[in-house]
């Protein structure tokens, strides 16, 4: 398969540009990178550009959550502006040409350095690449896999963006370097947690797999409503990193489920019985004895009583009480 044969080459290049080390030949960034589009490429000094972050656009999945100069991952993208500051761009960024945009290009990887450069108003240092969706793809994982610097939930995230850019499962693991299993969990971590969640918890650095998949447990379960882990999240201290957030949203869920373990029930007339849980309300009405009748009645008209009272709520008198 043409990915797993320039899966190795396109991860000499990377850490041949990562350790600034001379292009080897003419018109080839590593002894093992094929011929062609991807082989064409030079990598480490001699293939290094400097690229106005005007002409960058961007590309593909996102791998990180939200990402700005001041409201980054921990700050980071602030750390790696000080960086540059001092010491300049160590490692350079991967573009690839716009196709659609003459004299533009496409980030593969390092939003967070050209970010930070374009915060300074300095142009980044990029190697540039004629790649393809799917070796573009490739790239961007094995970077982060060899920088290891993506959270539990950035993972998530970025497995469920490759998948709904109609990428195939095969690539996503590629990309990933995870098996079916662990693609499995990503794939579940992302859907079950609201997106508003997530992005407010943040990635989580030092919060592995178990803490994650307890959360999207909690969600599918119903013992956790977004509107529960919004006001979780309201209450932990503004300074709060995003472990603390998440484990601030992981304590109150602890708390609930003891209080909410229990359904309420309570008996408005005899024989009718109203049980409340977290995640429904059901009415029972025996039909028996005394009840039989006021059962028979109820069935019959349970359909317009509950699209009166509907109606009263949407109109606003339902949700007010009285």
């Amino acid at each position: 398969m043409a990915l797993n044969k320039n899966k190795t080459g396109i991860m000499a290049a990377i850490s041949a540009a990562t350790e600034g080390q001379a292009p080897i030949g003419q018109n080839r960034a590593h002894r093992s990178l094929p011929k062609g589009t991807v082989g064409s490429v030079r990598a480490g000094l001699g293939g290094i550009q400097e690229i106005d972050t005007a002409l960058i656009l961007p590309w593909g999945p996102q791998d990180r959550l939200a990402l700005t100069a001041v409201n980054s991952t921990e700050g980071d993208v602030l750390d790696l502006m000080e960086s540059i500051q001092q010491s300049g761009q160590q490692v350079p960024v991967l573009l690839r040409p716009a196709g659609k945009h003459d004299g533009r290009f496409e980030v593969v990887y390092g939003r967070r350095r050209i970010l930070a450069c374009q915060q300074l108003g300095v142009p980044v240092k990029a190697l540039i690449r004629t790649l393809d969706d799917s070796e573009a793809l490739i790239a961007k994982g094995l970077e982060n896999a060899s920088r290891q610097d993506l959270s539990f939930y950035e993972r998530a995230r970025f497995a469920q963006a490759i998948l709904e850019q109609g990428h195939s499962r095969e690539q996503a693991q590629q990309a990933l370097s995870i098996s079916k299993n662990t693609l499995s969990q990503l794939e579940r971590v992302a859907r079950l947690i609201p997106d508003r969640v997530g992005q407010a918890i943040g990635p989580a650095h030092g919060a592995g797999r178990p803490k994650w998949m307890a959360l999207a447990a909690a969600f599918e379960s119903g013992a956790l409503t977004n509107t529960d882990a919004m006001k979780l999240l309201q209450k932990a201290p503004e300074d709060a990193g995003s472990d603390a957030r998440l484990q601030a949203v992981l304590g109150g869920l602890g708390k609930r489920g003891a209080k909410d373990s229990r359904p309420a029930q309570r008996a408005p007339v005899d024989g009718a019985v109203v049980k409340s849980t977290k995640s429904s309300v059901t009415v029972t009405v025996k039909r028996a004895g005394d009840t039989t009748a006021f059962a028979d009645w109820f069935d019959e008209n349970i359909d317009r009583l509950i699209a009166e009272s509907y109606r009263s709520f949407q109109n606003g008198s339902g949700g007010k009480g009285s």
